[in-house]
Order: C-alpha cells, then structure tokens, then sequence
C-alpha cells in the first residue's frame, strides 16, 4: 500500500519528518480537539528539537471528526487530516499513519486512539523518547485500569501471548504505541497486517517474534470513551473479540516452531502498588450470562469434539448455575481450540471460544470483585502462570 495522490498532495512540501504522531479518529467529535490539543502540548514541551507531524487518520467519521480536526489549529506543529486508506477499521488507520511515515523516513511513529479522556502531554515523552534514544523498538502502554476494564487482555491475550512468544507484556492490546522505523518497516510489510481491531496484538506479537526490543511506559489512568459500552458484550465486545482473536492465533500459527526466548521489558510486573486508584468500570454481568445460555448451544459440536468429558461436566453445572470456569480449565480450553484451529483455520473456533471467554470472565468477576488494583493484578498474573503450565501440558498430550 502506497500513499493515494490526495494524502500525497497533503504531503509535498513538508520534507523529511523526525517524529509522526497519528490520531486514529472515528466519530469521535466530543473528544477529538481534546486530545489533539493534548498531544500539541506534549510536542511543543518534550520534542521541540524535532520535526514533529500529527496525522489524524480518519476512519470515514459520519460525524464532524473530520471537519473539526482539519478546523483545529496546532501550529507551529505540522498537522494534516486524512482519511484513511483501504477499509473501515483501526489496523488500516494506523497502515495510513505507516505510510506517511515511510514515505517522510520518519524515525519514531506514535499512535494514540482520539476517545481518549485521560491523555496527557506527558504520554509523548513516555512513549516517543525511548524510540527516537535507540533504547527501544516498541514502547507499549501499561495502564492502570480498572480489574475489569480490558477485558480481552486480562483472560486472554496477556496470557497468551506471554505463554506463547515468553514475552511479559501486561497490555498487549493498550491502544497506545510508538515503535521505530525498522519496526514499522517488519510491521508494514506483514503478510498478516489486519485492518481492524487486531492491529494492537499484531503489533505487539510482531515485535515479540521478531525479537525486537520492547518498553513498558507508565502511562498512569486510561479513561476512554468506548469503556462505556462494555456493558453491551453482545454489540461491541464480540466483534473486537473475533477480531483480536483470530489475528492473534494466526500469528501464532505463522511463527510456530521458531525461536520463542524471552524479550527483555523495562518494567515486569507490579509488586507494591501506591498509584492512584483506577475509576471502576461497570459491567453487565446478568447480560454475559444471558448470552452464553443463548450462544452455548451453537457451538455445542465443538466442544463435544475437543473438551475432555470433565471440562464438559463443569460447564453443564455453570449453565445451571452450580459451578464457574476457573483458571486451569479455562486454559485447557484456549489451548485446546488454538491447537484445532492452527490445522483447519476455521473461525467457527474463534466464536466458540468467545462463549467460553464470557464464560471465564463471569468466574473472573466472581474471584475478583472484592480484590483491591494490587491483589487483582496479582491474581491475573497468577492466572497467566497457570496458561505457560498447561499450553505445555496440552503439548505433551497432543504428543
């Protein structure tokens, strides 16, 4: 994918570009000048002995994201509006952001989503720094979020992709990013690079297989205006779900069998924590289980084929409301549907363990509704220990 004449036109004259920050918008009108007004800040005070550029790629906003962005004045940092090559979804909004930065040989590019609330200027330094010091490849987010904020990360994607590639990375799918041009370069000729939601695990994968070198950056409290709709899985959560999860287990087929060593981070993990207290995110939990009753019957198929007679059992009795899945059957069962689906690539598997992942998450909440941020952290890496164990279990049996 190269730059189309019209991002090309916005583009003559601006020269070589140090730094490329991209905004991925998408009908977010009431937060979209808060945030580019934000990340102006953290330019003029932590990069100006750079040549900075704010790309605020548009994902065919019906809104006026468009419009008020290309209203905003951020001199004297660059700035140009676009709308995102390709198709509707965020992977093609950063692939734009991408292909602006190759074409002006940019040296560090950062993504931030334009929902933000809680941005701060701060964040450009934390995340662009480390890049443009040759100290990093990758600088992801860890945020302090609320136990069952980050849904997907917490059950699924943390502990799967530390099993998987040995890469202690508490939020892989955070949102936030800045990564290097020889990243970029790895990244954006990708035979897997998706176009939607599961950009964020295909970068961090990526540079976890490539062994590329990775940061964490204290970024403090996320507030984001989607949070909101976590208490409607059925409408927004599932389909990030499908997405996130069908990149993520297509990347693991892809690098199956290579070299998986453990990539150095420059923060693993929270021991003691004193930060500030996460705002609680509300969740739907009675809506979870409707949908599980409703949806566990479609895939019934698969797991009377793949889960072993116990696992069956169990979850008979959490369909009757005596029993909940806990860690060690849930990753028995992750492993288990990842292993059928890296020879079939059948994306009825995804679905059936999206079931299961609501599945999981109603025992979550029932483990970790009265843990403070600290104990919950801890139990959630408790529980990702739990996943190495039996991803190497359920290996030995497939042996």
């Amino acid at each position: 994918m190269e730059v189309n004449r019209g991002i090309g036109e916005q583009l003559e004259g601006i020269g070589e570009i140090d730094v490329v920050v991209g905004i991925l918008t998408k009908n977010v009108e009431p937060t979209i000048l808060h945030v580019m007004n934000v990340v102006r800040e953290g330019i003029l005070q932590y990069l100006s002995p750079y040549n900075t550029l704010v790309v605020v790629s548009d994902g065919f906003s019906t809104d006026r994201t468009a419009e008020l962005a290309g209203l905003f004045e951020l001199s004297p940092v660059k700035k140009i509006v676009v709308e995102q090559m390709g198709v509707p979804g965020k992977g093609d909004g950063i692939r734009t952001v991408m292909e602006i930065a190759h074409k002006l040989n940019s040296k560090a590019i950062a993504f931030v989503d334009g929902d933000l609330l809680s941005v701060k200027g701060e964040w450009i330094q934390e995340m662009v720094r480390p890049v443009l010091y040759g100290r990093t490849d990758l600088v992801v987010p860890f945020y302090v979020r609320d136990k069952f904020d980050g849904v997907i990360t917490n059950n699924l994607a943390y502990p799967f992709t530390r099993a998987y590639y040995g890469t202690d990375i508490r939020q892989p799918i955070g949102g936030e990013f800045c990564i290097s041009s020889k990243l970029m370069e790895i990244l954006r000729t990708h035979p897997l690079f998706p176009s939607d939601f599961g950009i964020d695990i295909f970068i961090t994968t990526v540079a976890s297989a490539e062994k590329r070198r990775i940061r964490e950056a204290m970024l403090g409290l996320k507030l984001h205006e989607s949070t909101t709709k976590y208490v409607d899985p059925e409408s927004s959560l599932i389909p990030m779900f499908r997405q996130v999860v069908k990149t993520m287990f297509d990347l693991a087929v892809y690098y199956d069998g290579k070299n998986h060593r453990s990539v150095p981070t420059e923060i693993a993990g929270v021991s003691e924590y004193y930060g500030p207290v996460p705002v609680p995110v509300a969740v739907n939990r009675e809506k979870m289980l409707e949908t599980v009753s409703k949806r566990y019957g479609e895939y019934s198929d698969i797991y009377e084929k793949l889960l072993p007679k116990d696992i069956l059992n169990h979850l008979g009795a959490f369909l009757e409301g005596e029993q909940y899945l806990d860690a060690e059957r849930w990753s028995r069962i992750v492993w288990l549907i990842y292993n059928e689906y890296s020879t079939t690539y059948d994306v009825r598997l995804v679905d059936a363990l999206r079931v299961m992942w609501l599945t999981r998450f109603i025992g979550f909440y029932n483990e970790c509704k009265d843990l403070n941020f600290s104990e919950a952290e801890a139990r959630i890496r408790e529980n990702a220990i739990i996943f190495e164990e039996i991803k190497s279990e359920v290996a030995g049996e497939a042996a």
